[in-house]
């Protein structure tokens, strides 16, 4: 059986948080949905890239 290519995930955002989401997706020109695609594959790549600075470095989340 083939595995899906997508996952649908629901996540509840702070109501400040959502709104700048919102600006900066509009600005970008992407969907809501794309614009945090988008910030989470940046993000993953950054912690692969800096893993091993992860004790000091504050954008990398435990």
């Amino acid at each position: 059986m083939k595995k899906p290519s997508q996952k649908v995930v629901s996540v509840l955002l702070p109501i400040e948080l959502y709104e700048e989401i919102e600006k900066l997706a509009e600005y970008t020109q992407r969907s809501k949905s794309a614009y945090i695609r988008q910030v989470l594959r940046i993000y993953l790549r950054y912690y692969a890239e800096h893993a091993e600075e992860a004790e000091r470095d504050p954008l990398i989340v435990k």
